[in-house]
This record gives C-alpha cells, structure tokens and sequence, in this order.
C-alpha cells in the first residue's frame, strides 16, 4: 500500500468516518423495515424530531397518533403501547443516526473549507453528497408518507429509490475516501477490457440490490422458499399477468422472486469468474488482495441470498445479506481503484 498523504490525513478520517456511518445507516434501515417499525412516526420535525418522548403522556399521544395510520388498523390493531415502543425506538434511532451524519458532514467541512484543505474536485464532490444527503431525507419522508394514507405498506418504488440513493452516497463518499488515503498515480497501462468488466460488473451489483428492495418491499421473499425451483419449475406459474404487463417486473411477487434470484446467479457469476481470471493472472500483490475480497463476498453474498430464501427471511440472515451486499460493493470499488491508480 502506499504511504498516506499526511496532509490530508484529516481529511481522510473524516471522509473515512462519514463512508462508515452511511454504511451503518444503511444497515439500520434494512433492520427497520424489517422488523416492520418505519410507519411508527407519523410525522417529520427535522429538527425537534431529534428528541424522543420522555413522559408516559407523550407515549399515550404518539400512540394514539399511530393508531389512527393504516397500519395500525389493518395490520397491528392488537398492538400494545409497549410493543409499539420497541418500533418507535427503532425509526427514531433510524432517523436520528442519520441527523447524526449531517452533523458529522457540515462542521468538519466548514472547518475544512475555512483552513482551505479542500481541493476544488473535493469540494465539488461533497456538494454533490450534501445535494444527494437533502434529497435523501427528503425521499425517506416522502417514502414514509407512502404507508400512512390508505395502503399499510410503504411504496416498494420509494423504498427502492430510498436505497439506491444511499447506495449513491456511499459509493462517492468510498471513492473519495480513497482517493484522500492514497496517492494517484494513474496506471497508464489499464486495459479497456478490465474498465468494461468493472464498470458492468458494479452496474449488475447496483441493479441485483435494488431488485432486492422489490423483493423486500412487495415481501416476495417469503414465499417460493425453495432454489433453484419454485415449486417444482424452473420458471413458475404466474410469472406474467396479463393486467400488469411491463409492471410485471415490479409488481408481480412471482416474478420479482425469479428475477431477483436469476439476476443475482447471473451477477455472481460474471463477478465470481472474471475476478478469479483475473487474480491468477494477476503479479500485484495488492490487486490480488483486493480481488480476493471481492471473490470471498460474492461467494458468502450468494449463499446468504440463498440461505435467506430457504428459511423465509429470517430478520438475522436477511440482515447480513444486505449488510454484504453493501460490503461487496466497497469491494469491488476498491478493487477497481487498485487497477485504475498505482499502488
């Protein structure tokens, strides 16, 4: 590896720190949905929303207030106070660590810029995130309200817009982390062939974890809990309805279960052989490290898709599926720097 740039030093841990809690709040949006909690806050205060309630007559009133949602009629009419404490905690704690993460992006980058220890690229990266990080609670909200009007569940649509736009944000943040850490030398002798092979391979990786919010936003994964087949064919009954038509593909929870799991074959694979073609013949020691990441979190996201099928989406498995797939994407833009820079 090269030596760090000692000057940007700071820089690096910062853009390090924020990488790293966009990867957690990521993680713990996936928690959220799963355990059902993001409809438990009826409205958004971006700024007095950052204290929880503290007496028992706050409950009483933020209960009442989510008694009268869809969800609570349809779904949780059963519920008790203190079961819907255990999903309040949960989207507010959700919803704080991202306030955290603003904080976190603004007062060190005006310190920063005030010391002029942005460069001008870097500046106009971060204003990029800091448009994509507004845009990003502003899609949370609006996702949100999605679920509190007539219908019990979150739009899957939103949801999916939701996580591709974190996945934006983490993947410049990622970049930049490792352009600040390390030096640049670009590597004059890259071969178009491997830029194809990332740049397709990332763009497959984005679009299997985005059919992946369909899956979880329509529930598809819960049933056909069976691979390869779903019940007994290889290609199920019911996979094209007539009334849906193009929709089919995201609408239709047969169809959203097969293409997400043929889709994610297909990614493995392609990721799983050109990246292991390309560790054998490969004399950098530091790509071949970094190709061998990529090879190991394919393999494990592969099998964790599969177990989580198997086993009707557990909360736990369903959990480190999504925190995998999010690691392999880091992996995979690392290994693309490693072949694009000199290290």
């Amino acid at each position: 590896m090269n030596s760090i740039k000692e000057k940007s030093l700071g820089i690096s841990i910062w853009l390090f720190s924020l990488t790293i809690m966009t990867f957690l709040i990521i993680i713990i949006g996936g928690l959220t949905r799963l355990t059902e909690s993001g409809l438990s806050m009826v409205d958004w205060r971006p700024l007095m929303g950052i204290f929880p309630p503290f007496t028992e007559e706050s409950w009483k009133i933020l209960f009442q207030n989510y008694q009268k949602t869809p969800e609570y009629q349809i779904v949780n009419k059963n519920m008790s106070i203190n079961d819907f404490k255990f999903i309040f905690w949960w989207e507010w704690f959700h919803r704080f660590f991202a306030r955290c993460i603003g904080i976190v992006f603004i007062f060190p980058f005006i310190y920063f810029a005030f010391k002029k220890k942005i460069s001008a690229r870097l500046f106009l990266t971060l204003l990029l995130v800091f448009i994509f990080g507004i845009f990003q609670a502003i899609v949370g909200w609006w996702m949100v309200k999605s679920g509190l009007s007539d219908n019990p569940y979150v739009s899957s649509y939103r949801l999916a817009f939701h996580l591709t736009n974190a996945l934006i944000i983490f993947s410049i943040l990622f970049w930049a982390t490792l352009n600040s850490y390390f030096s640049k030398i670009p590597n004059d002798q890259l071969n178009n062939s491997i830029f194809i092979f990332f740049n397709l391979g990332i763009f497959f990786l984005f679009i299997t974890i985005i059919s992946g919010a369909f899956m979880a936003g329509t529930h598809a994964g819960n049933s056909f809990n069976t691979f390869p087949f779903m019940n007994g064919k290889l290609i199920p009954e019911g996979y094209y309805i007539n009334e849906y038509k193009f929709l089919n593909i995201f609408e239709n929870t047969i169809a959203i279960n097969f293409n997400h799991r043929w889709l994610a074959s297909f990614t493995f694979l392609y990721i799983f052989i050109i990246n292991l073609y390309l560790f054998i013949i490969s004399k950098n020691n530091n790509i071949k490290f970094a190709l061998m990441l990529v090879i190991i979190f394919i393999s494990v996201q592969f099998l964790l898709g599969i177990l989580t099928l198997i086993y009707n989406v557990p909360i736990l498995l369903a959990s480190m599926h999504q925190t995998n797939s999010v690691i392999l994407l880091a992996s995979m833009l690392y290994s693309y720097f490693c072949f694009k820079y000199k290290n």
